[in-house]
């Protein structure tokens, strides 16, 4: 119940005590936040029977009827509305509403975070609103400027490149070291700037050194290959340890040894 009710009501929304680093402006933004949510959205659920005069009327979410008597849930905030206890839920994420508390926009409920939501974007590193006029987006989320930091190394990358792991940002350099994928050719990772060929899950440099054949070393870009124990082959020919200049040799060979001497 704690842990739900962090996740649904975090204390950062409404409360400056809970924040951090935040300007004199900011401070006063979020007060003035939070007195206008609670003035005008927020709400508790009453647990009670459906009245007679509610009789076959719909549950506001799943919309089958609540007979009189049937336990139900109503919210002061949006009428003569009733939900089955199971259908009381943030409208964004479906969680049950932790101690049925709820906050109402334009007829639905919703827990705080998903309210806040609503009306300001949330920093993915702190997870407190932002209430900058600029923030950082990627991935469809969102950032204080001064929290845009590698994920592995923490340095700020506002204006650097980067590449997105796991929804979160990584420097190029942290993410070579740690996450490129190694080409099964050359063994080096796979850089942010290099093209990138992949087969049955393996990976390689798609340069022509080492996207190839393994045996005959003919590139195999946009080329039909086979593949032998993570080795790449232009053939079958050359999968079997052959290239297709010693298989015509060896053809000939044949040939030789088998046509008659002319003394016979």
């Amino acid at each position: 119940r704690a842990r739900a009710l962090l996740q649904q009501l975090p204390p950062q929304d409404c409360d400056e005590r809970y924040c951090s680093d935040l300007a004199e402006e900011e401070r006063r933004q979020l007060r003035a936040f939070s007195a206008r949510r609670r003035r005008e959205a927020l709400g508790q659920g009453l647990a009670c029977p459906v009245p007679g005069p509610c009789h076959g009327c719909p549950c506001k979410k799943c919309g089958r009827k609540l007979n009189k008597g049937d336990p139900g849930i109503s919210a002061s905030r949006l009428g003569d509305q009733f939900w089955h206890p199971s259908c009381f839920s943030c409208h964004f994420c479906h969680q049950p509403l932790v101690d049925l508390i709820y906050f109402q926009q334009d007829g639905r409920i919703y827990c705080g975070r998903h309210h806040a939501e609503l009306f300001r974007p949330r920093c993915a590193s702190c997870d407190q609103l932002i209430f900058m006029e600029e923030c950082i987006e990627a991935e469809g989320r969102r950032w204080h400027l001064e929290h845009f930091c590698c994920l592995e190394c923490d340095v700020p990358l506002r204006g650097q490149r980067y590449v997105m792991k796991s929804g979160r940002p990584c420097c190029r350099g942290c993410f070579e070291s740690l996450f490129a994928e190694p080409c099964q050719a050359c063994g080096d990772p796979i850089g942010v700037d290099s093209e990138e060929a992949t087969h049955q899950g393996l990976h390689w440099h798609a340069r022509a050194a080492c996207f190839c054949c393994s045996l005959c070393r003919k590139p195999l870009h946009g080329q039909p290959l086979t593949s032998r124990r993570g080795r790449l082959f232009c053939s079958e020919t050359c999968s079997l340890g052959r290239d297709a200049s010693s298989t015509a040799s060896d053809s000939s060979d044949s040939a030789i040894a088998s046509a008659p001497s002319p003394d016979s």
